[in-house]
């Protein structure tokens, strides 16, 4: 397992609820435990650089990014759940590095069944957050693990003079581009 992984599975083990850890732990762990080669192996549906699907993107409100630029996505790789567990069928654990430039910006976008977890590797960055009670303002700092469940609106801005780079590790169905 890379440095990074082990800071994102830590991450996850020391700052997250017991409802939202078990379930991306198992999936972690298992696909590392099982296909230890799983990293170097990209899902051939998944375009490298797509941050979010078309279908996810929403008019943002005020101070929220409306549109994604000056973002690389580097595909670290994935695993076609189906073969794990049955009530996944059709779902695939997809793992991204993705580096927000200086000024750059992820546009608004509302999670559907695509949980996840982004670990800030490096950099910082402002998260417009609504979990339904409005959105919000969140600095997010190096070391920051942010927990993405369906419904969630949000987008990413980069402030900073400085790049700001993530792992990103979602589950995503098959299809999705």
């Amino acid at each position: 397992m890379t440095d990074t992984a082990l800071e994102v599975v830590g991450t996850i083990v020391t700052n997250s609820g017991a409802a939202m850890r078990a379930p991306v732990l198992s999936l972690i762990t298992l696909a590392n435990l099982l296909f230890p080669g799983a990293a170097a192996l990209a899902h051939g549906s998944h375009s490298p650089q797509t941050v979010t699907p078309a279908s996810e993107q929403r008019s943002a409100p005020r101070d929220a990014p409306s549109r994604t630029e000056k973002v690389s996505v580097e595909p670290l790789g994935s695993l076609d759940l189906s073969r794990e567990f049955a009530a996944l069928q059709g779902r695939v654990l997809r793992t991204r590095r993705i580096t927000i430039a200086p000024g750059g910006s992820v546009a608004w976008h509302q999670h559907q069944q695509r949980p996840g977890v982004a670990y800030l590797i490096n950099g910082s960055l402002i998260e417009i957050r609504d979990d339904g009670s409005g959105p919000r303002a969140l600095r997010r700092e190096a070391g920051d693990a942010v927990f993405e469940s369906s419904g969630v609106l949000h987008g990413w801005r980069n402030d900073s003079d400085q790049p700001a780079t993530a792992v990103v590790i979602d589950l995503v169905p098959q299809t999705q581009p």
